[in-house]
C-alpha cells in the first residue's frame, strides 16, 4: 500500500484511494491480474499458507492493520472483522489485543459493533483472565458491560465461583481492589462467600455474611432453623445474642417475616435471663421487678409460638419453658414477702399460687416437666392448707 501511495499516487491523493488501489493489486478481477500480496495476519506471512475466506463467517482473513486502515477510509466500516482474534494472532481465543483495541475505538466514539459482539468480546477476554487466575480483573472486564442487569449478573456469578471463606493477605488484597478500586458493592462479595458457605455446609459463616449482605429476612430465617437451638441448649447465649440484636432494630426487623413470634422471643429470653441475673446480683426497685415481671410472663404465651421442626428443636422449647417457670418463681419471690413454711427448710419461700399457675400451665413443657411442675404447685397448694388450717 505504502508502494501505491508514494509511487503510483499524485502526492494529493488520499490514504483512502491509495487503500483502494492497493485492495485492487492483491485480487483476481477482469481489469487487472493480481499484482499484490494479501495483508495476512503477521503469524501467516512467511508461513506459506494461503488462506484466503474464513470458514465460519465467509469474510476475508485480513490483518488487523489493514482493517484500521480500511475503518479510517471508512467510519461504518465492519468492526466485527476488525477486532476477530484471527486478525492478530493464531490463537482465536486470544482476546487480549481485540478487547484493548474495542475500547479504544469506543473512546474515539465508534460505536456500531453490535450488542451481541461486545457481549461477545467482554465474556471471552473475562473467561481468559478468569482461566489464567486472574479473576479480580476479569470482574473489571466485565464491568465494561453497559447493561446494567447483565453486568450485575456476571460479576455476582464470578464472584460466586471464586470468593473464599478463609481470609488470607491474597483474598483480602484482592477484595480490596474489588471494592475500593473498581467499587464493588461489598454486599455481592458478602452474598458471594453466603453461597460458598451454604455450599460447605457452614451455618455459622452462611448467617454472617448474609447478616453482611443486608439480607436481614434470610439471616433470621437461618438463625431461627439452624442455630437458635443449639445455642439454647448449649446456654451460648451471648453468641444467639449478637445475632438477633443486630437484626432488632426496626429498620430491619420490619423486613423480617415472624420476627415477633421467632427471633424476638428468642432476644426476649435471653434479655429475661440477663436481666434476673442484675437485679439479684444489685437492689432493685419495684419498678424494674414489675417490668421483669411483665417480660416472663409475656414469655410464657409466647414460648409456645415457636416452630420446632426437629426433636432439638422441641428440645430447646422444653429448655426454655422449664428455665421460664423457674424465673416467674424467683420474680414472683422477689415481688411478694417471703413467708417461711411450715416443716420446710429456712429458706424456702411461697410463691402465691394463684399468680404462678395460669402461666405455668401455658407453658409448652414435656410430659415429665409438666409432672414435675404439677407436683411441685400440688406440695406448694398443699402446704398452703396446712397453713391455713392451723
Amino acid at each position: 500500500m505504502a508502494v501505491h501511495l508514494w509511487y503510483l499516487l499524485p502526492p494529493t491523493a488520499s490514504i483512502s484511494k491509495a487503500l483502494a488501489m492497493y485492495e485492487l493489486a492483491f485480487q483476481n478481477t477482469p481489469e487487472c491480474e493480481k499484482y499484490a500480496c494479501c495483508p495476512l495476519p503477521p503469524y501467516l506471512e512467511d508461513s506459506g499458507c494461503v488462506i484466503e475466506d474464513d470458514d465460519n463467517a465467509g469474510r476475508p482473513l485480513r490483518d488487523v492493520c489493514f482493517h484500521l486502515l480500511k475503518l479510517y477510509s471508512d467510519r461504518h466500516y465492519d468492526l466485527d472483522q476488525l477486532l476477530d482474534p484471527r486478525s492478530i494472532t493464531s490463537d482465536p481465543l486470544d482476546y487480549r489485543l481485540s478487547w484493548h483495541l474495542w475500547e479504544v475505538l469506543r473512546t474515539l466514539n465508534y460505536s456500531h459493533l453490535f450488542k451481541q459482539s461486545r457481549g461477545v468480546l467482554n465474556t471471552s477476554y473475562a473467561a481468559q483472565l478468569e482461566s489464567e487466575g486472574l479473576w479480580e480483573w476479569a470482574v473489571f472486564i466485565l464491568l465494561h458491560e453497559p447493561d446494567t442487569h447483565i453486568r450485575e449478573k456476571a460479576v455476582r456469578e464470578l464472584l460466586n465461583r471464586h470468593c473464599v471463606l478463609s481470609e488470607t493477605p491474597e483474598s483480602w488484597a484482592k477484595e480490596t481492589f474489588l471494592t475500593r478500586r473498581l467499587c464493588v458493592p461489598p454486599e455481592w462479595i458478602h452474598e458471594a462467600k453466603a453461597v460458598r458457605a451454604r455450599m460447605e455446609g457452614d451455618k455459622h459463616k452462611e448467617a454472617l455474611f448474609l447478616f453482611k449482605a443486608g439480607h436481614w429476612n434470610e439471616c433470621h430465617k437461618l438463625v431461627v432453623r439452624h442455630l437458635a437451638s443449639d445455642a439454647i441448649i448449649n446456654e451460648n447465649y451471648k453468641y444467639l445474642k449478637g445475632f438477633l440484636e443486630d437484626l432488632a432494630p426496626p429498620e430491619r426487623s420490619a423486613l423480617i417475616q415472624d420476627w415477633e413470634m421467632a427471633g424476638l422471643v428468642y432476644l426476649d429470653y435471653i434479655r429475661v435471663i440477663e436481666m434476673l441475673d442484675r437485679i439479684q446480683q444489685l437492689d432493685c426497685s419495684t419498678y424494674e421487678l414489675e417490668r421483669l415481671h411483665t417480660k416472663v410472663t409475656s414469655l410464657c404465651n409466647r414460648i409456645d409460638q415457636i416452630q420446632c421442626h426437629n426433636a432439638k428443636d422441641r428440645l430447646a422449647q422444653s429448655d426454655m419453658a422449664k428455665r421460664i417457670a423457674n424465673l416467674l418463681r424467683v420474680v414472683l419471690s422477689l415481688q411478694h414477702a417471703p413467708e417461711p413454711i411450715p416443716d420446710s427448710t429456712p429458706d424456702l419461700q411461697r410463691v402465691p399460687l394463684r399468680l404462678l399457675a395460669p402461666h405455668i400451665g401455658r407453658l409448652p413443657m414435656p410430659e415429665d416437666y409438666a409432672l414435675e411442675e404439677l407436683r411441685s404447685l400440688t406440695q406448694s397448694y398443699l402446704r398452703e392448707l396446712t397453713v391455713v388450717t392451723h
